[in-house]
C-alpha cells in the first residue's frame, strides 16, 4: 500500500486469482459474505480391508515379499493374479494387516465403485469435500485432484484395489499398467491390485506375482484351521482331493466344524465326495449366502479331480476346456451347440457320438459340469469356478479354434450364451497372443455386435468404433478382420438410425473388401448387401432394388447363402413398399422357408421373417392372421432378448392394431 504521502493508488504484485478491486477512498466498508451451502456427504463406501479369520497358510514368502517391498519403496504398482479363490485377497488383506500394524494408513477399495472410494481416499487424507464433489464429475480432473492427495500425503499408506477384474473400471481409455488412471505408483505409498485377468500386456510394467494352489503342509494347516479338531485326521489326503485351493479348504473346514456326527473326520467328507464333486457345494451353500453367492462354491476349483476324469477319458479335459469359453459364469450349453462333427478336430480330433456321450458322463459323474434343461432342451452347465479356472491353464490356440468354429456356427441362436463365449474367447486369446492380435479382434467384433443385438446399441457403437480404430491401426486400414470390425461398426450406427454415417463407413468397407477380397467374396457381397439397405432406408428404392438384384446375381442362383436370403427379404419389402404385396408375400414365404429348414424353427432370423410375413398379412387386410403372428414373433423374441429388446414392444404395437382392425 502506498504511503499517505504518495499517489493515491494501490499496486498488487504476483499472480491474482479471481477478482481484483482497486479503489481510492474507503470508509467504513462491512462485507458480509452469506453462508455458501454445505457440499453433499460423499459416496456410502467402505474403505477398511476385511480381516483373514485365521493364519494366512503357505504365503509367507509372498507377503515377506510384499512387505520388502512395501517399507524399500517401489516405482511400479504390485498385482496379485490368479483364478478366483486361490487366495489373492487374503494375501493383500494379511499384508494391510501387517501395514497397520507398521503405521500406515490402509484404504481398501472395492469393484463397482473404484472412482467413488478414491474420491474418498483423498478426503480421508484432507481434501475438502466441496472440492470432492466438484471434481467428482470429470474424471481425468478427479484423478489428478486425487492422486495429488496420494503423492503428497503426511504419512505413508497401503492402497489395495480388490478383485480389479474388470481393468477398464480403472481407466477405460488405456491400459491401466501405463498409469494414467486409479492405478499408479505413488511416493506416497504402496499400490497392490488383486485381479483374475492374468495378462501381463494389461498391467505392465507392473510387477505381477501369481498365486496358485497351496504347498501340501500348508494346505493341510489351512482345512484344520477351520475346522474342528477331532475333524482334521486325514486332512493331507483331503486337502490335496480339493486341489489344495484355500476357499475350497475353507469350505470344507467349516463344514467338518459344523456336521460332526455325518462327518466325523477329513477321511469321512473325502468319501462322501468320492460320489461327485457337486457333494461340496451342497454341503457348503448353506455357508455362502449375498448376491455373490454362487461364485464362492468351488466344485469347480479341484484341478485334482480333473485330472482323475482325464485319466479315465482323454477328451475329458479338452471339452471341459471348450465348456469353460463356451459357457462361462454358468451360462447353459444345449447339446445341439456340441455337433461331433464340428468338435472333432486339434484335441479332440477322433470325437463321435458315442465318445462324446462318453465323456459328457464321466465329467457328470465327477461334478465337472451338470445336466439340465434350459429352454426346453438339454443343456450342460459348469460351475463358474470350474469354467474360470480351467480357462487360466489353456496355454494354445487348439481349443480356441474349436470354440471359434462352434461359434460361427449358425449364429445369432444363443443371444445370452453367444455374448458371454465371445468375452471369454476374446479374454483367452489375449492372454494367449496380444490384445491386437486377429483372433483377439475378430471375438471382439462378435462381442459387441451380440451386445448390439441384445439392445445396448450406444455401448456397441462406442466399443465397436474404439475396436475399428484400433483393429486399423495395429493391423492396417485393409486387413480382413479390420474391415470385419468397420463393417460391425457401420451395423452398430445403422442401428441407431445413423444412416448417413452407417453409410459412409460401409461404402468404404465395400471398396475395400472388393480390392483386397475381389467382387464376389461373401464378405464383399455382404457389405454390398448393406450399401443397397442404406440407400432403401434414405428412400432410393431403385439404387436399393439394384443393390439386391447384384447380390443375388453374384450369388449365381443360390439364395441359400446368408447374404442372398437376406437380399430376397428387403427385395420383398420393397415390393410390398410399391404396392405388389402379392409378390411381397410370396418373397417372404420363400425366405421364411428357407430359414426354417436350414436354422430351425426357433432361431431369431426365422423368426425375423415370421415379422415380415405379419407385415403382409396386414397389408393384404388379413389381419387376424397378423395380429397372431406379430404375437407369435414377440414371445419369442422376448424370450430370446428379454422384454426391452428391440422390436418386441413395436411387434406387441402392431398385434394390437391388427386385433382392432380385425374387430373393425
Amino acid at each position: 500500500m502506498d504511503s499517505p504521502s504518495g499517489p493515491r493508488a494501490n499496486t498488487v504484485h504476483g499472480d491474482v486469482y479471481g477478482r481484483l478491486l482497486q479503489a481510492r477512498d474507503i470508509h467504513s466498508v462491512t462485507i458480509g459474505a452469506g453462508e455458501r451451502p454445505a457440499p453433499p456427504p460423499g459416496a456410502d463406501v467402505v474403505l477398511d480391508p476385511p480381516r483373514p479369520a485365521v493364519a494366512v497358510r503357505g504365503r509367507e514368502g509372498l507377503v515377506g515379499d510384499l512387505l520388502a517391498e512395501m517399507r524399500a519403496g517401489t516405482d511400479v504398482p504390485h498385482v496379485l493374479t490368479g483364478p478366483g479363490g486361490f487366495g489373492k485377497t487374503t494375501v493383500a488383506a494379511e499384508l494391510a494387516q501387517r501395514a497397520r500394524a507398521e503405521g500406515r494408513t490402509v484404504f481398501w477399495v472395492r469393484p463397482g465403485g473404484v472412482a467413488a472410494s478414491m474420491i474418498e481416499v483423498a478426503v480421508e487424507l484432507g481434501g475438502s469435500r466441496r472440492e470432492a464433489e466438484e471434481v467428482r464429475a470429470t474424471r481425468h480432473l478427479a484423478m489428478r485432484w486425487v492422486w495429488r492427495h496420494l503423492d503428497g500425503a503426511p504419512r505413508p499408506w497401503l492402497l489395495v484395489i480388490d478383485n480389479a477384474d474388470r481393468p477398464e473400471e480403472l481407466d477405460p481409455e488405456h491400459r491401466p499398467g501405463d498409469q494414467l488412471g486409479w492405478m499408479r505408483a505413488s511416493p506416497g505409498g504402496f499400490v497392490v491390485v488383486t485381479t483374475r485377468v492374468d495378462d501381463p500386456a494389461q498391467w505392465a510394467p507392473a510387477r505381477l506375482h501369481r498365486v496358485g494352489p497351496l504347498e501340501a503342509g500348508a494346505a493341510a494347516s489351512a482345512l484344520a484351521d477351520h475346522a474342528a479338531p477331532e475333524g482334521a485326521a486325514g486332512a493331507g489326503e483331503l486337502a490335496e482331493r480339493l486341489g489344495r485351493v484355500p476357499l475350497a479348504l475353507a469350505l470344507a473346514g467349516r463344514i467338518l466344524a459344523t456336521h460332526r456326527v455325518l462327518f466325523p473326520d477329513a477321511r469321512a467328507l473325502l468319501a462322501r465326495l468320492e460320489e461327485g464333486v457337486e457333494r461340496l457345494d451342497e454341503l457348503a451353500a448353506p455357508f455362502v449366502t449375498g448376491p455373490d453367492a454362487d461364485r464362492r462354491l468351488l466344485s469347480g476349483v479341484w484341478d485334482l479331480s480333473l485330472r482323475l476324469v482325464a485319466e479315465r477319458e482323454p477328451y475329458a479335459r479338452p471339452l471341459l476346456q471348450v465348456l469353460s469359453v463356451l459357457g462361462p459364469d454358468a451360462v447353459p450349453v444345449p447339446l445341439r451347440r456340441l455337433p461331433p462333427a464340428e468338435l472333432a478336430s486339434g484335441p479332440l480330433e477322433g470325437l463321435d457320438d458315442v465318445r462324446l456321450a462318453r465323456t459328457i458322463n464321466t465329467l457328470l459323474v465327477h461334478g465337472l459340469v451338470t445336466l439340465g434343461g434350459h429352454g426346453g432342451e438339454t443343456s450342460l452347465r459348469s460351475h463358474p469356478l470350474v469354467s474360470e479356472t480351467i480357462r487360466a491353464g489353456i496355454g494354445d490356440s487348439a481349443v480356441t479354434d474349436v470354440v471359434s468354429r462352434l461359434l460361427r456356427r449358425r449364429p445369432d441362436n444363443d443371444f445370452t450364451l453367444e455374448a458371454s463365449a465371445y468375452a471369454a474367447l476374446a479374454g483367452v486369446l489375449t492372454r494367449l497372443h496380444h490384445a491386437r492380435h486377429p483372433a483377439v479382434v475378430q471375438a471382439s467384433v462378435g462381442r459387441f455386435r451380440v451386445a448390439m443385438l441384445l439392445g445396448g446399441r450406444e455401448e456397441a457403437e462406442r466399443s465397436l468404433a474404439l475396436l475399428a480404430e484400433t483393429a486399423r491401426a495395429a493391423l492396417g486400414g485393409t486387413h480382413p478382420e479390420a474391415l470385419r470390425a468397420r463393417h460391425a461398426w457401420a451395423d452398430a450406427l445403422r442401428a441407431l438410425d445413423r444412416w448417413e454415417e452407417a453409410g459412409r463407413v460401409y461404402d468404404s468397407v465395400h471398396r475395400d473388401r472388393r480390392d483386397r477380397l475381389g467382387p464376389d467374396h461373401p464378405d464383399t457381397l455382404s457389405s454390398l448387401h448393406q450399401v443397397a439397405l442404406i440407400a432403401g432406408l434414405r428412400g432410393d428404392l431403385e439404387a436399393s432394388e439394384q443393390g439386391f438384384h447384384a447380390v443375388l446375381a453374384a450369388h449365381g442362383g443360390r439364395e441359400e447363402e446368408p447374404t442372398a436370403v437376406s437380399a430376397l427379404q428387403n427385395l420383398s419389402s420393397i415390393r410390398m413398399l410399391r404396392g405388389d404385396t402379392g409378390a411381397a408375400w410370396e418373397g417372404f414365404l420363400r425366405v421364411r422357408e428357407i430359414r426354417g429348414r436350414l436354422l430351425g424353427e426357433d432361431h431369431p432370423d426365422t423368426l425375423e421373417a415370421d415379422y415380415y410375413l405379419a407385415g403382409a398379412a396386414a397389408e393384404r387386410g388379413e389381419h387376424a392372421l397378423a395380429a397372431e403372428m406379430f404375437d407369435r414373433f414377440a414371445r419369442s423374441r422376448a424370450e430370446a432378448v428379454g422384454e426391452d429388446g428391440p422390436m418386441v414392444a413395436e411387434a406387441r404395437a402392431r398385434a394390437e392394431r391388427a386385433r382392432e382392425a380385425a374387430g373393425a
